[in-house]
């Protein structure tokens, strides 16, 4: 029974794929996006297939009439977004069975428009699903009921529309601050020590030559035995020097 029920909704995806594509418009404008996947799997490009079910209403793509849309139930309401007015969905799974018997299920959608207003809803369709196919890249699909072939990391989380933004250039490095230098440490110099003064050398006999002395007083006018004194200034030192001079009487020859 189970393999018989996973045939049968093959068999109706693949119905529905080649139904909408009949569906689509030639000539209209890529639709541009990234689509983000629950595994960290990140497709650009230009979008052919983004679908979260099986029935009209659950996915965008250039294969579909007029780009696609997305409709969800808000409240008692429902609300429809077409491609050309989306700008972004988001979709919250959540695994409701075990894992043996795995029942994901989306358990909100988020839908932004280019017009900047959000809308919180579910879905309005019973088989949640997962396929994405972008342009010149291999598909990837999450199907509960493929048996092995089933991740829920193929799972759509994300989908923004519009050019693929380029990658983030890291900042260039810059060069690493060059190493310190150590500052140069001048030894200090030892100032020589000081001379010492040379010794004096005690001076030498000196002999001056003196000029013939100023008589200050008068020789006596008696010249004979007996003594004379007189005084005479130095002219070099100004004192006074007395000289006494004792004469004795001989016979002339």
């Amino acid at each position: 029974m189970r393999i018989r029920t996973t045939l049968t909704l093959v068999i109706l995806i693949s119905t529905l794929v080649i139904g909408s594509a009949a569906f689509a418009q030639e000539g209209a404008e890529p639709l541009k996006g990234t689509v983000y996947l629950r595994g960290g799997q990140v497709l650009s490009g230009v979008i052919r297939i983004a679908e979260l079910g099986v029935v009209p209403g659950s996915g965008i793509g250039t294969l579909l009439g007029e780009g696609g849309e997305f409709t969800v139930r808000v409240d008692d309401k429902t609300e429809t977004v077409k491609a050309a007015g989306l700008a972004a969905l988001e979709a919250d799974w959540a695994n409701e069975g075990t894992e043996q018997d795995p029942r994901w299920k989306i358990q909100q959608i988020t839908l932004t428009t280019k017009a900047g207003a959000t809308i919180v809803g579910k879905p309005t369709w019973l088989i949640h699903a997962s396929e994405v196919s972008i342009e010149g890249q291999p598909a990837v699909h999450a199907f509960p009921l493929a048996g092995t072939d089933f991740s829920p990391d193929n799972f759509i989380t994300k989908i923004v529309l519009g050019e693929p933004l380029p990658a983030e250039t890291p900042p260039a490095e810059l060069p690493p601050p060059p190493a310190e230098t150590p500052p140069v440490v001048t030894p200090a110099v030892e100032a020589p020590p000081a001379e010492a003064p040379p010794a004096e050398t005690p001076p030498g006999e000196v002999v001056v030559s003196l000029p013939p002395p100023l008589v200050t007083e008068a020789p006596a006018t008696v010249i004979g035995e007996g003594e004379m004194s007189f005084t005479i200034t130095c002219p070099e030192c100004g004192k006074k020097i007395r000289i006494t001079i004792k004469a004795e009487a001989v016979e002339a020859e």
